[in-house]
């Protein structure tokens, strides 16, 4: 039933890497209880190499548009690529050093009054909900291009993960990308985000 249900990527010869292999490392989690940031996942990866560049890009797809859900599929890319890096670190063929690594929120526009409101919420006292206003100003307001350029250090979830240089990516590009209103798809050319 989402509003937001398909992103088709084109221009490229894709490895689609099923992500069902990362939702099944979750129960592994679980049970190890480890942090919360293991337990969740985004809904779709891909591996393509372009112009001699290699790429991963991981997408969550958001039907409805509200603070707390532009954070929390933050956070399901960031846990989709751990385990994902974790999986193809065990490959010979894999190297994260050679891999440029983005992310994309892909979801309906915000409503009309969203910027006004969004401005009122920078002021809130609540650090939860203040940490969401912050990213979503950053992408609504700070950037034109509604792509920002997040470090480790930018994600809560990460804070005292014993990550090595293998584990993490040094940097990510999150886009946010609209899906036109009376729309539950969108084809989105990978040229225009290398």
């Amino acid at each position: 039933n989402a509003s937001v249900n398909k992103v088709i990527w084109t221009s490229a010869d894709f490895y689609y890497l099923d992500h069902q292999l990362a939702k099944d490392m979750t129960s592994f989690f679980e049970k190890a209880n480890s942090p919360d940031v293991f337990k969740l996942d985004c809904d779709g990866i891909v591996l393509f190499e372009k112009e001699g560049k290699k790429y991963m890009f991981l997408t969550e797809l958001k039907s409805k548009f509200r603070t707390e859900d532009l954070y929390h599929a933050k956070t399901q890319i960031v846990s989709s690529f751990l385990k994902a890096n974790m999986l193809l670190n065990i490959s010979t063929c894999y190297l994260l050093k050679d891999y440029i690594i983005k992310g994309f929120i892909v979801g309906h526009p915000p409503m009309p009054d969203f910027l006004v409101n969004l401005h009122k919420g920078t002021m809130l006292s609540d650090k939860k909900k203040e940490r969401e206003y912050e990213l979503a100003k950053r992408i609504f307001i700070d950037s034109k291009s509604k792509k920002i350029t997040l470090y480790p250090t930018d994600f809560l979830c990460l804070k005292n993960l014993p990550l090595g240089p293998l584990g993490i990516f040094p940097k990510i590009d999150l886009y946010y990308i609209e899906v036109p209103q009376g729309q539950s798809s969108i084809a989105l050319d990978v040229t225009n985000y290398l």
